[in-house]
């Protein structure tokens, strides 16, 4: 049976990405999703964001575009709760 990941808080989410480049680790956490689907999702803002240009292989991309990827906005960050 796979193992739910946790949702990050409000306050967790703010700490990674105040970084500038996001890591798989980090979509990992931001989307609450396994390896795979993370890798998957890396490699699609990897081949938009160098589209054209020399794709430099560092492990990253920028946390900007993965944070609009998720549709997640700081500045009107909301935090869900149970009750």
């Amino acid at each position: 049976m796979p193992v739910k990941r946790k949702s990050l808080t409000k306050e967790e989410i703010e700490v990674i990405a105040q970084y500038q480049w996001a890591s798989i680790k980090d979509i990992m956490d931001i989307g609450a999703i396994g390896r795979n689907k993370a890798r998957n999702i890396f490699n699609l803002i990897s081949d938009n964001y160098y589209s054209d240009k020399y794709k430099v292989k560092n492990g990253l991309v920028p946390m900007d575009l993965v944070l609009e990827y998720f549709n997640i906005k700081l500045a009107t960050l909301n935090v869900k709760t149970n009750g």
